[in-house]
């Protein structure tokens, strides 16, 4: 094995750690509604954690995903979180290696996780978090030095090329159903990824994110309260796919048409 792939495997175990510290902390912040402050306790009997009660993953197998204090159930969002970001920072960084794009990439997914644990539990996609993740990628166009002329207007084709096409059809559908389609949020994380993503990416995008939502609908959504299922976290699973796959497939897909 190279040395180059040894330091990514190395480099990748590390973000591991890193994601699943970050996914525990940013459930306690999606849960809180604000970033956490002072020493952690639990939600059921108020009692203060140690540190056996916070390494992230390994906690909640050795507990059973209870509280060893007062036995009460931890949410399995905790442990989703944090298995999430393990996985996903880990991928970023087999992907993109050590390199400024990396880091751009590890931003957004940071951004991405935490608006998928607040849109699952509030069905909201704040504002504050999507204009975050939209001036990380203006950041680093410059820090990056791509050449503007070429950045903008690839940037542009992509947030507009489906968000502005959703956001029309969604006008016209709520004006002929009377009520809200497509939530507005949902439309906005779509102009802001699109900021990263050509407008061919974009499309697979929406694609994959329908089609995990409909599985999940037809699935473990059909005893969720209501029906009502978000698709924020639906956006950004599929934005992790295609970030790590999507340039090849597009590649081989359009070989089929040459």
């Amino acid at each position: 094995m190279e040395p180059q792939q040894l330091l990514q495997i190395y480099l990748a175990l590390w973000l591991a750690i890193l994601g699943a510290a970050l996914g525990s902390f940013l459930c306690c912040a999606a849960d809180r509604g604000t970033l956490p402050t002072g020493r952690s306790r639990c939600d059921g009997c108020g009692h203060t954690l140690g540190a056996r009660d916070l390494i992230p993953i390994f906690s909640y197998i050795a507990s059973r995903g209870r509280c060893r204090h007062c036995g009460g159930a931890i949410p399995t969002r905790c442990l989703t979180a944090e298995v999430v970001g393990a996985a996903g920072f880990a991928a970023l960084g087999l992907k993109f290696g050590p390199s400024p794009e990396l880091v751009m990439q590890l931003i957004l997914a940071a951004l991405l996780l935490l608006l998928s644990l607040v849109d699952w539990t509030a069905y909201i996609l704040p504002d504050k978090l999507l204009l975050a993740a939209a001036v990380n990628r203006l950041v680093f166009v410059l820090l990056l030095r791509e050449p503007l002329e070429e950045a903008l207007p690839q940037m542009a084709l992509g947030a507009f090329s489906v968000s502005l096409p959703l956001l029309l059809l969604s006008l016209v559908m709520d004006a002929l159903l009377k009520k809200d389609t497509l939530g507005g949020g949902d439309i906005k994380l779509l102009f802001v990824l699109g900021l990263y993503l050509s407008w061919l990416e974009m499309l697979l995008l929406l694609a994959l994110a329908c089609v995990l939502a409909l599985l999940w609908a037809a699935g473990p959504g059909r005893r969720r309260a209501g029906g009502e299922i978000p698709l924020g976290p639906f956006l950004a699973a599929a934005w992790l796919a295609v970030t790590l796959f999507g340039a090849p497939l597009i590649q081989w897909y359009l070989s089929l048409l040459a």
